[in-house]
Order: C-alpha cells, then structure tokens, then sequence
C-alpha cells in the first residue's frame, strides 16, 4: 500500500500574491460601494445648483431693479410669467405677457433712435435752458428746468427648458405656479418697500428651491430645497 506524502507549502511569494489579489478585489468592490452611493449625492448637487440659479439672478436682479426705483424715484417691477422674469419700469396692475415684449421692443427702437439724433440721456439727468425773453426788469429770465428725462431700462431672464416658477405673495397659503401668459408682478417701490414675496424654481427632475425675500431691502432671508 502505497502512502501518498503531504504536499508541500506554497512557496512564500505566492501566498503573498493570492493575498494580495485578494486585497485588490476587496478594496475594489468598496471603491465600488462608494461610488455607486456617491453619484446620487453628486447628481442632487447638480439639480440643486440648477434649480438655485435663476434664484440668484432673481436675486441680484432685484436689488437692482430696488435700486433705481429710489433712485429715479418711480415704481418700478419685475413681472414672471411662465418662461422667465422680466425687470422694467411699473407698466399696469393688469399686465399682460404680450405686452411686456411690445415694451421691450419699442424701448430698444427708440433707445436706437435716440442714439443715432444724439439725444440719449442718462438716467435722471436734466438739462436746463436760458430764454432770451425779458422779465419784468428788463433782464434775460432762466426758465425752469424740465422734468427729468429717464433712459428705459429692462432686463429680461429666461427660465431653463422644462424649469417652472411658482411665486407666493405674502397673503397666500401657498405658491401658485405661473403658467402660459399668466403674469404675477414684483413691484418695487420708490421708497425702497417691496412686497415680502416667495419664489420656487422647479426643474424637469422634480428638484426644487425655494427663496423668500424681504420686504425691507429685497434681499433673500430664507432659503428651502425639496
């Protein structure tokens, strides 16, 4: 009868190598794990920063658009409607979609027409003129000055394809979405008051972002993101 003898130990540098495919596969699977749990998260950070950012040009848009109201001192507003915003000067509580690209149209051609006679002024600035007429004395009398001649000034923002905008005015329970020529008004007034207003901005994804701005100075005080 024939005894088999015991098979010898691997030698030592291939025990090492199997150990350390076995690492390898190990560290891989975790490279893996975490990968797969890191591209949802990165994904969320990307719709969230879609969402944000017509939020921050609303934002900065704003406290422009406040600005010129105090400083022209008349309103001005920002009106939403279903495919963007757009800052002018106050138009009509009863403003509709159509007519807010109308006015941007004739501002641009007349801005056009006025820059070709020479005749563009910048915002606020007056002129004054001396008459050559006699007053009662006998010597040349200054007539008053005119009012002041405004340069139109409009900004226009379009929404991203797919994105919506809800706005919620103060006395609301809730935001309402703005949809085909709906128009919601922001207005600014010459005072520096704005009404405490809420925007959403929601993407095709579902992800939304909400900001809440002050009546006081139009600056954003509260921020949400769902």
């Amino acid at each position: 009868m024939n005894v088999r003898s015991p098979r010898p130990p691997l030698p030592p540098e291939f025990r090492t190598a199997a150990f350390t495919l076995i690492e390898l596969v190990l560290v891989l699977a975790i490279l893996a794990i975490i990968l797969g749990a890191a591209v949802p998260s990165v994904s969320g950070l990307m719709q969230d920063a879609e969402a944000r950012k017509p939020l921050e040009d609303l934002a900065r848009l704003a406290k422009q658009t406040r600005l010129r109201a105090m400083e022209e001192k008349r309103p001005y507003q920002i009106a939403f409607t279903g495919t963007g915003y757009t800052a002018t000067r106050y138009l009509s509580p009863y403003l509709q979609a159509a007519q807010i690209d109308e006015f941007i149209q004739r501002t641009e051609l007349e801005a056009e027409q006025k820059m070709e006679a020479g005749l563009t002024q910048e915002s606020g600035e007056t002129t004054e003129s001396v008459v050559a007429a006699e007053s009662s004395t006998g010597g040349p009398q200054q007539s008053a000055p005119p009012a002041a001649a405004f340069k139109e000034w409009t900004e226009k923002h379009t929404l991203p394809e797919g994105m919506t905008c809800s706005i919620q005015y103060w006395y609301e329970p809730q935001a309402t979405p703005i949809e085909g020529t709906e128009v919601k008004l922001w207005v600014f007034q010459p005072t520096g008051m704005v009404a405490p207003l809420t925007v959403t901005m929601t993407t095709s994804s579902g992800a939304s972002y909400s900001a809440k701005f002050n009546a006081l100075t139009a600056d954003i005080v509260k921020e949400t993101s769902n």
